[in-house]
């Protein structure tokens, strides 16, 4: 005895009467938009999807060790840029409204890049996350501008053996202390949303990394306060409480980078 077919033929044919009143032109492209505020806002989409699959990709080829000697030093400097794109898409409320969560967005486009979202959650490349050195500069340069006058002020702390210390310039040295100055200064002057603070926190830890990859006392406590500026929301702005605490972190890690220096 023969077995019946999986999937047998109809022996009714379509009715056409149910397509007599549709207005629908088959024949005509769908699209995806029908103002040029849905147009841009697909294309941020678009940009954002492209974003999050590069640094999935750059993250695996980090952890792997098959990037190419030239593409090492271009590691932290190109992960930098896909976080601040990433960002600054994300500023825009129309994009931000239809983008969702990270969550909600991998979800509709079925994403499955965990080590993108483990950077985008931290916020800063494992260059400075993990204290790895970063390409310091010649030791023959002297600090100018904000960074040398951040040296001058602080010269009773660190002194002449902080500028000599372990792998870390005259050039280098003034630039930690001039972006530590900075942060601190911003705090002052009553910086509090994320958009104002992460960029001038990550400057620090990019600056002490081109210095020194030793840890140093209060360097965990930057970090910390990284990853938790970087999961507030853009225009979400820190407490009296919060915004003194940071300033009494930073005031002792910048103690101990000093002190790591001599």
């Amino acid at each position: 005895m023969s077995l019946p077919p999986y999937a047998p033929t109809s022996t009714r044919a379509p009715s056409q009467a149910r397509f007599q009143g549709s207005h629908i032109n088959l024949d005509e492209p769908v699209s995806l938009y029908n103002t040029s505020q849905q147009r841009e806002t697909q294309e941020s989409l678009a940009e954002l999807y492209s974003i999050i699959t590069v640094l999935d990709i750059v993250e695996k080829a980090y952890v792997k060790d098959t990037l190419n000697s030239g593409d090492k030093d271009e590691y932290t400097p190109m992960v930098l840029r896909l976080l601040a794109q990433y960002n600054t898409l994300l500023k825009n409320s129309e994009v931000q409204q239809v983008f969702g969560s990270l969550d909600q967005f991998k979800k509709r486009y079925v994403l499955n890049v965990p080590r993108a979202t483990s950077r985008i959650e931290i916020g800063v490349p494992a260059t400075v996350e993990h204290a790895v050195n970063m390409p310091a500069l010649s030791s023959n340069s002297t600090g100018t501008g904000t960074g040398g006058a951040g040296v001058g002020t602080t010269s009773g702390t660190g002194g002449s053996t902080g500028l000599g210390g372990p792998g870390g310039s005259a050039r280098a040295v003034a630039e930690a202390t001039g972006n530590f100055i900075t942060v601190m200064d911003a705090l002052k002057l009553n910086y509090r949303a994320k958009d104002q603070l992460h960029p001038l926190l990550s400057d620090v830890m990019t600056s002490v990394n081109k210095v020194s990859s030793k840890e140093f006392e209060g360097r965990a406590r930057i970090i910390e306060w990284l990853i938790k500026l970087n999961k507030m929301n853009v225009y979400d702005e820190l407490n009296d409480d919060d915004t003194r605490q940071l300033l009494f972190d930073l005031d002792n890690a910048y103690k101990g980078f000093y002190t790591m220096l001599e």
